[in-house]
């Protein structure tokens, strides 16, 4: 078995859905922290006229300190809600597969309130859903809380029985790659590299929202996320 890891994201970029398409279970790993300054778990891009357009989760960080993924609350969720929603009515009014991503969305919005795990998960759901794959998602379990970096992949990978770790290219510059060999774990790595897909508003941009891949391209957007993945033996 083949086991891949990342951090929960709200609509993720298309090489979250390459690690998915090539492993046999992802753990979500929601019990470690979540990053001061910039990151991707909170944002992402979507596409305008004018070009890219990035997408916040606004979070409570007054007088919280450091946080864990699965602590973060949104801050004003309903507000957020509205504002995402009217971007996707106002650029992608003209996708063909806007109307039933948009009614899962608002659902999910509701469904979610202030709980940014719940949100985000949902929409990992949602876009793996339409793109169908079918790969398992579990999150990280409590006894791994206290472990971190190479040996909480180590350990993360070994509980579920996996024989196979697949990791995102480069990640060998802050993992010991060694350590998932003495473990007896085989290292692969996904190198994700966009490929040009059909766009609204004038030139590609790539790396963006796996959820602009879906509203440009519906279905055949699994056949772009295919062939920007390869794997790479360590």
């Amino acid at each position: 078995m083949r086991v891949s890891f990342n951090q929960p994201a709200f609509i993720p970029w298309g090489g979250f859905f390459g690690r998915l398409l090539n492993s046999d279970l992802m753990i979500l790993l929601d019990k470690t922290q979540f990053a001061r300054g910039f990151t991707f778990v909170n944002r992402n891009r979507l596409k305008g006229p004018l070009g890219e357009i990035w997408v916040t989760v606004p979070i409570k960080k007054k007088g919280l300190g450091l946080q864990k993924i699965n602590q973060l609350q949104i801050h004003q969720s309903e507000i957020l809600a509205r504002r995402f929603l009217a971007i996707l009515r106002h650029y992608y009014s003209n996708s063909l597969y806007l109307k039933p991503a948009y009614n899962k969305l608002v659902s999910l919005f509701t469904e979610a309130g202030d709980d940014f795990l719940k949100l985000a998960e949902g929409s990992i759901d949602l876009l793996a859903k339409i793109f169908g794959l079918k790969t398992p998602v579990k999150f990280q379990p409590e006894a791994e809380m206290e472990l971190q970096g190479t040996d909480l992949l180590v350990n993360l990978a070994l509980g579920v029985g996996a024989r196979e770790v697949l990791l995102p290219y480069l990640a060998d510059r802050h993992l010991n790659i060694a350590t998932f060999s003495k473990a007896g774990l085989k290292v692969v790595f996904l190198k994700y590299h966009q490929n040009p897909y059909p766009q609204f508003w004038g030139n590609f941009l790539g790396n963006l929202s796996a959820l602009d891949l879906w509203l440009c391209c519906g279905p055949e957007g699994i056949r772009v996320i295919e062939k920007s993945s390869k794997l790479i033996t360590a």
